[in-house]
């Protein structure tokens, strides 16, 4: 029998039932309270969406500005730092000048009223000139005129360096120092005498130029706590150069932001806001400093909040009427107030308009989705559950997974990778971690970290871990607002088993949630054997250039066998007292220590002449130094050694060899040991007859400022005679 073709199947309400017509009596449905208790729900959480939605839209908006508080934050403190940095080093010069012992032995003799007059002038005389070279050296001196003038026209003082007694009289300046007749010198002067130093708060000097005043007292020799100064050392400049720049911030993330300095006007109780560096706007040209004051109010302007709540953070109006961000900081030891400002549009209002627009789209989406479940709530709830559990499904899979993957990557991994709380119980650790602590992983999650790794480890990590997690969450358990995400850094030496053993960790925050509380994710890398290795041949580079010296040094005159050795130490210390970093200070010495490399190439009896050579012979001398550079150009050094040697014998002005080169040209630390070699050739009769340590220094003083530098000239003196030098390098 034949299948029959199945019908298509029909939408009963479509289907037409002949019949007689029954009237249908009329029915009053009950109300279903589940569908209306349903809809009710519905209502109900689509506004609770929407206010929950509304609210941590608002949250975000308020995250975005705690960001911008932190970031403001930290580029007033680094901008503060300089400019503290630059006060504190004016106030240095001065303190060099102010405990300079053989300073004040002239000073008392201008102060004695029975100082002979030849004395008392020579006194002056040295006096004059060593302020005048620490206001050359310290940019303590009045700048050139822009215009030409009368020649016969005498300039008014402007800045400069100055010893006066305890009435404010000068005893003794540099060039152009400023009469310092004025009220508010003489107020400095007179709140000075129970302190450490003054400042002579900015101004507007006589050409109209920021200009400030530093003060420091000058102590008898040998004072006791409770003396009183027999004078003070005084410095005036124009700053504009040297503190304006300080302020402004290299990659600032907002093209609107500006730092400037400000403070409360002197004279007008708390009035008035006087702003002392430039600002920007209007473009091109800004205005300039000590000009268009503006009233202290501070719930509208934003200079005025920054000076009354340092530290704070507010949004209020700039000093172009523009709605704007603003943070300040207080300068230390100034009635200063660095302030900075950038665009409420630029900054917050991305942010703003970002969340409102999220919150728009939730809520048509939200609309859509109520909308939608409205419609199909009858005849799509099984079929949803059923694929709401089908997606959890394959959402648990692929997490299952991921976690997998992630297992795979960590325990293929070098380093120990843990995550531990906040009392130092792992909750994960690597294969890594397990095997050296010869257990599985699955046995390290739960034990703490003094049982896997050790107390003394333990000790160190867990003392950075609360650091991390404490400024995550400042006030946890009782309050869980989120501080700083901050990771750290650390580097360890240990002893384990009577060996040194060392680590280097990182320490990065985990955020907590509902279910876990913080902990920080902590990766070891195990670096005993780089640090032991580099070790190593730092040791063996050392005990090779040590054999190098010993060598050429031996080939030397029987007065200079020790000529390497001496020159690397008196350029090391020279170096230091100068201030260079500690990797130029390396490359000093060794540059010292190998200066006669070359020479081995000499013969003995040209080395043993000492200073009886002839022009031949000192140029053969001159060539064996610079083939010193040549030999070392291959070598790998943390300075340029090879290039220090090759500019040794260059002279600031411009009369040395090999390429005569002069001023800036030539690298500090050559300048260094130009000098040291000089001092030890005096010494050791390498220029003529053999001189005492004292005549040697007389000497390159002497040649300070033509030939040899005058810093390291200053430096060099400086350490042997103020520092201890003589007894350190074996020289007396």
């Amino acid at each position: 029998m034949a299948d029959s073709p199945t019908p298509a199947p029909q939408d009963p309400s479509k289907l037409k039932i002949s019949g007689p017509k029954v009237p249908e009596p009329s029915v009053k449905r009950p109300v279903k309270w589940t569908t209306v208790a349903a809809g009710l729900f519905l209502g109900v959480f689509s506004l609770g969406g929407f206010a929950l939605i509304w609210s941590q839209a608002n949250q975000d908006i308020e995250n975005e500005k705690s960001q911008l508080q932190t970031e403001m934050n930290l580029i007033l403190e680094s901008r503060a730092k300089d400019v503290e940095g630059w006060l504190k080093s004016q106030f240095d010069v001065l303190r060099d000048i102010a405990t300079n012992e053989s300073q004040k032995i002239y000073i008392d003799a201008l102060l004695d009223p029975n100082t002979p007059a030849d004395r008392r002038e020579g006194a002056e005389t040295f006096l004059r000139n060593y302020l005048k070279r620490m206001a050359e050296d310290f940019d303590f001196v009045t700048p050139p005129r822009k215009l030409e003038i009368d020649a016969n026209v005498v300039r008014d003082g402007i800045a400069g360096l100055a010893v006066v007694n305890p009435e404010g009289q000068i005893l003794v300046a540099s060039e152009f120092v400023p009469a310092l007749k004025e009220d508010k010198f003489l107020d400095v002067l007179k709140k000075n005498s129970a302190r450490q130093h003054g400042l002579w708060n900015i101004h507007l000097d006589r050409e109209n130029q920021p200009s400030m005043g530093f003060l420091l007292p000058i102590y008898p020799m040998d004072a006791k706590d409770n003396a009183k100064p027999i004078a003070y050392v005084v410095g005036i400049k124009q700053v504009a150069k040297e503190l304006y720049p300080l302020l402004q911030q290299e990659g600032d993330p907002h093209k609107s932001a500006e730092i400037y300095l400000a403070q409360i006007k002197e004279g007008t109780g708390d009035g008035t806001v006087q702003y002392i560096s430039p600002r920007l706007l209007p473009r091109p040209n800004g205005i300039k400093p000590f000009s268009s004051d503006e009233p202290n109010d501070l719930k509208v302007r934003c200079t005025a909040f920054a000076i009354s709540k340092p530290g704070g953070f507010g949004i209020l109006q700039s000093y172009q009427n523009v709605k704007s961000i603003v943070g300040g900081m207080k300068i230390e030891g100034t009635p200063w107030t660095l302030v900075r400002i950038a665009d409420f549009e630029e900054t917050v209002g991305p942010a703003i308009k970002e969340q409102r627009k999220d919150l728009v789209s939730f809520g048509l989406l939200l609309g859509i989705a109520v909308v939608s479940l409205v419609i199909a709530w009858k005849h799509g709830a099984e079929l949803r559950a059923s694929a709401e559990a089908q997606r959890l499904k394959i959402a648990a899979e692929r997490f299952t997974g991921f976690s997998k993957f992630l297992r795979v990557i960590t325990d293929n991994q070098p380093t120990a990778i843990a995550a531990v709380d906040a009392g130092g119980k792992y909750s994960f650790a690597n294969r890594t971690l397990a095997e050296a602590a010869g257990i599985t992983t699955e046995e390290v999650v739960g034990k703490t970290m003094p049982a896997v790794i050790g107390p003394v480890r333990a000790a160190a990590y867990q003392k950075i871990n609360k650091q991390v997690i404490d400024e995550l969450y400042p006030g946890w358990p009782s309050d869980r607002t989120e501080g700083k995400w901050q990771p750290q850094k650390g580097r360890h030496e240990f002893e384990e088993a009577g060996k040194k053993k060392y680590t280097k960790t990182d320490h990065i925050p985990l955020r907590a949630d509902r279910d876990h509380p913080p902990g920080v994710l902590l990766i070891e890398q195990d670096i005993t054997e780089f640090i032991t290795e580099r070790e190593r041949r730092e040791r063996m580079f050392r005990g090779l250039i040590e054999a190098f010296v010993k060598e050429v040094d031996g080939r030397q005159a029987e007065s200079a066998r020790a000529n390497g050795k001496l020159i690397a130490k008196l350029a090391r210390g020279a170096a230091e007292e100068m201030g260079l970093t500690p990797i130029e200070a390396e490359t000093a010495e060794l540059a010292g220590e190998l200066l006669n490399l070359g020479t081995v190439s000499l013969p003995q009896d040209l080395l043993a002449k000492g200073g009886n050579r002839n022009d031949d012979e000192k140029r053969r001398l001159r060539e064996a130094i610079v083939r010193s550079a040549d030999l070392l150009s291959g070598l790998e050094f943390e300075g340029p050694v090879a290039e220090v040697i090759r500019q040794s014998q260059e002279r600031v002005d411009g009369s040395g060899f090999p390429k005569r080169l002069s001023g800036n040209a030539i690298l500090p630390t050559a300048k260094v040991v130009a000098v040291a070699k000089r001092v030890i050739d005096l010494l050791q009769g390498q220029e003529g007859s053999p001189q005492s340590l004292d005549q040697a220094l007389k000497t390159v003083m002497a040649e300070a400022g033509s030939s040899l530098d005058r810093g390291a000239v200053a430096a060099l003196v400086d350490f042997l005679d103020n520092r201890g030098g003589r007894a350190k390098v074996g020289l007396s």
